[in-house]
């Protein structure tokens, strides 16, 4: 008589193994870190693009400054040129002031200009500070599984690495007949042994004959669905 539940054993073991190996690609956890990351690199991207944006500001505002100070230095120049008695010439007194007083306005609006310029620096320094936080949160997020998954991957190593030994110990007290019979079906089969519930073939879900069902108690040889084709195995109870 085939001990079937030897087989069911077996199949038990390959059935884990493939589950084992399917979560050892990460699954939800994989799809989730690539989620991060992909967020980190977009949010990155951005930052830099601001980043560049706040540079150009602030050589913007160091260039007014200078003009600025230019302009400071000729207008004390000039201005101590109209009042100190050098020019005497009443057409030459009207051009200085003149250009004096274009100078002075130039000064007013390239002081405005450097005023906006520092609070949109400040707006701009206070979000790339928001940003860099956030980023620094997301990266330690991504470290933190991403070590969890690796630790997870390798206690699944391990359990992988159990199973082919666990396995030949059965299949050694396995017939090499039954073994050669499920072997053929597992050209159509994953799982060829299915077992029998309430009589029901787990395997197909379909109900089995009356027949079958007597075969199965009787246990002299393998019962096979009628339905589906796989080898049927039935666990008496009590």
């Amino acid at each position: 008589m085939p001990d079937l539940k030897l087989l069911w054993e077996i199949q038990a073991l390959d059935g884990r193994k493939r589950a084992l190996e399917k979560k050892l690609k990460g699954g939800k956890m994989a799809e989730e870190l690539k989620s991060i990351k992909a967020d980190i690199e977009e949010g990155r991207a951005l930052f830099n693009k601001i980043k560049e944006e706040y540079n150009g500001v602030k050589k913007s505002q160091k260039l007014k400054e200078m003009d600025v100070s230019s302009a400071n230095e000729q207008l004390a120049s000039l201005g101590k040129k109209l009042y100190d008695g050098s020019i005497t010439n009443v057409k030459e007194m009207n051009s200085n002031s003149k250009k004096l007083e274009s100078l002075k306005n130039m000064v007013k609006k390239a002081e405005d200009e450097i005023l906006a310029l520092m609070e949109k620096q400040d707006e701009l320094r206070a979000k790339l500070e928001g940003m860099s936080a956030g980023l620094n949160n997301k990266a330690e997020k991504y470290r933190r599984k991403h070590s969890g998954l690796l630790a997870g991957q390798q206690k699944i190593r391990q359990s992988i690495a159990q199973i082919p030994l666990a396995r030949q110990k059965l299949l050694d007290k396995l017939d090499v007949e039954t073994w050669q019979r499920y072997m053929d079906m597992k050209k159509r089969f994953n799982d060829p042994l299915a077992r029998v519930e309430k009589a029901t073939c787990m395997g197909c879900r379909m109900g089995i004959t009356f027949n079958e069902l007597r075969l199965l108690k009787i246990g002299e040889d393998i019962v096979y669905c009628s339905n589906c084709g796989r080898m049927l195995y039935w666990e008496k109870q009590g």
